[in-house]
């Protein structure tokens, strides 16, 4: 009695981990095909945002957004695994051999809740404890990328484009690479001033710590309406100010991991019961507070932030229902089902979700919990019925 009972011991180990095995390969194949889907997509976004700085840049930068948007695919990608793994088993008719050898259904769930730990727990502390520094890191690599590209023009580059700055020249200077001849300039506009339109005979950029300086010779100014000319003119532009890398920029609650957004948001609630939104008047996020506007905004990132995990929780269950309930039919309607949860759980979560989180038409931790709340409860009663079958 005692061989038999380690007998099936044995087996049924031998099948968990057979079965997490297919799943984490089913895992990395789905993450892999999505990135290499998504890099071309990736690459001309960091262009856009990089202006077309160099590919040395470009390579410097791409690790940044994968790492950005892996805590988006990888739930995805756990969920075409399950689907995948459960759906073959049971199509192939392993799933009936499994219960006449008498292992449990259940005990063939632990390998999926096993590979599902670890993938929800450290995408839990990416999203509230580097993907929010991350976005700050982003814009000072493509600060630092547009600074060391200026200093290392090409000679035929009559053209800039980075952020909102755009340059057009007609020629470069013969004896200064850092001269443009004939030029338009557009300056975006910023926090101290508007948007500036400039047209001058030249113009010679240098570098002074975090602004770029641009000699302009007989320039035009075109701004708010007016039109002046002057002889000669230095224009410094703020390179922090810009890319929003500043210190200002720097202590905005998006920026800040969740256990500070959470002391941001109980402190500027606290202040608001005391004296209403007027009590913010004056204070800056620097005095860990969150401007009156923007806390709806802060409330619902805090709890989509904690939604990672639980998400995962909630692809793993439907994707067993929806691989054991289509073992009759194709594997490709099982996996164009999960495609199907997936969008519809990022359309409803982050874009209905949030447009009603930030109207206050609902309490925003019910706008990010919601569908989550509402797919894991379907997921349960549908693995339950897939499981009994």
């Amino acid at each position: 009695m005692r061989h038999r009972r380690l007998g099936r011991i044995r087996r049924a180990l031998t099948l968990e981990l057979y079965i997490l095995r297919q799943l984490f390969t089913g895992f990395v194949f789905s993450v892999g095909g999505m990135l290499f889907v998504a890099i071309p997509g990736i690459l001309v976004g960091a262009i856009q945002k990089l202006g077309g700085v160099g590919i040395g840049a470009l390579v410097g930068y791409l690790p940044l957004m994968i790492v950005e948007l892996v805590p988006y695919l990888a739930p995805i990608a756990l969920l075409l695994a399950v689907v995948t793994t459960y759906g073959r088993i049971a199509a192939d008719n392993e799933w009936t051999a499994i219960s006449m050898a008498g292992v449990h259904p259940l005990r063939m769930l632990r390998p999926a809740l096993v590979l599902t730990a670890m993938i929800a727990l450290p995408l839990q502390w990416v999203m509230t404890d580097v993907s929010p520094s991350l976005n700050f890191t982003k814009r000072n690599y493509a600060k630092n990328s547009v600074m060391r590209a200026m200093r290392t023009l090409s000679p035929g580059k009559t053209e800039l484009r980075f952020k909102n700055f755009y340059l057009s020249a007609r020629s470069r200077g013969a004896d200064n690479r850092n001269r443009f001849e004939q030029v338009f300039i557009h300056m975006p506009a910023t926090r101290d001033g508007e948007a500036q339109t400039i047209i001058a005979k030249s113009a010679e950029f240098s570098f002074d710590a975090g602004n770029m300086l641009v000699k302009l010779k007989a320039p035009r100014w075109i701004s708010g309406g007016h039109d002046m000319r002057v002889e000669n003119s230095l224009l410094s532009c703020n390179l922090d100010t810009l890319f929003e890398t500043d210190t200002t920029a720097r202590d905005g609650w998006k920026y800040q991991d969740s256990r500070e957004l959470y002391t941001r948001i109980d402190n500027t609630e606290s202040k608001i019961k005391q004296g209403g939104p007027e009590a913010l008047e004056g204070l800056t996020q620097s005095q860990h507070i969150i401007p009156f506007k923007e806390l709806n905004a802060a409330r619902f990132e805090f709890h989509m932030r904690n939604t990672v995990a639980a998400s995962c929780l909630m692809f793993l269950l439907l994707g067993v229902a929806t691989g054991l309930t289509l073992r009759s039919g194709a594997q490709l309607g099982a996996l164009a089902t999960g495609v199907g949860y997936a969008l519809a759980y990022y359309l409803l979560s982050m874009r209905l979700g949030k447009g009603l989180a930030l109207s206050g038409a609902v309490p925003q931790w019910f706008a990010a919990w919601a569908v989550t709340l509402v797919g894991t409860v379907a997921g349960l009663a549908l693995s339950w019925k897939a499981l009994r079958r």
